[in-house]
């Protein structure tokens, strides 16, 4: 397949362009500073564009885009909403359907003990809330388009060796799971681009 990867640049990015090209797709990746991306392959293309200057965005020619860009400190961001927005419109009008985003969870999750869904309500009224926030606008407006979309959910991301064995659900969570390894969401990722059954759904992945 031909992929165009937003947020190749990112911890998940990195792991996912890998992946993907171990894996014999195309992928384009996208990058604000495409001098960060120094990896070199016979299918890997690398192209100067930002999510949030909608005249960058090019898409055209792939068989699904996968945003993994996402804000990397706590202020207040448009990098899901407006980002996802500027994406979404330029799959449309230039004839792309498929589309895998990675945000957020959601909050606490079933499965948590008491206190740490009481941590973990605080840090996403607090610290995280705008991310938080940003990523369930953008989740809503997707719904919105006429595209084939998939919205992944992770939980607190670690930089850990892949172990292959984290647990994903549809429409759902994967009760107490609380962490995910960076390499392990980019599996997922790419494991959903071509699953049907994740059209029009959320997964809820972790260990």
């Amino acid at each position: 397949m031909d992929l165009t990867v937003f947020g190749a640049t990112g911890g998940t990015g990195r792991h996912f362009v890998r992946l993907a090209l171990d894996a014999g797709h195309v992928v384009e990746a996208v990058a604000r500073r495409p001098e960060a991306i120094t990896d070199r392959h016979p299918n890997l293309s690398v192209r100067q564009g930002d999510v949030l200057r909608r005249e960058t965005v090019v898409v055209k020619g792939s068989d699904a885009v996968v945003y993994l860009a996402g804000p990397t400190q706590r202020g207040k961001t448009t990098l899901y909403s407006e980002g996802g927005r500027n994406v979404a419109d330029a799959m449309v009008e230039q004839g792309v359907r498929r589309l895998v985003v990675v945000t957020n969870a959601l909050g606490p999750q079933p499965g948590y003990s008491l206190p740490i869904r009481i941590v973990s309500a605080i840090l996403r009224s607090t610290l995280l809330r705008h991310p938080h926030r940003d990523a369930r606008e953008f989740e809503r407006l997707i719904q919105d388009y006429d595209l084939d979309w998939t919205v992944i959910q992770p939980p607190q991301l670690v930089d850990t060796p892949a172990t292959g064995t984290y647990r994903s659900v549809l429409n759902g969570w994967p009760g107490g799971g609380r962490k995910l390894g960076r390499e392990d969401l980019a599996k997922a990722t790419l494991d959903a681009i071509a699953d049907t059954a994740t059209t029009h759904a959320f997964i809820g992945v972790a260990y």
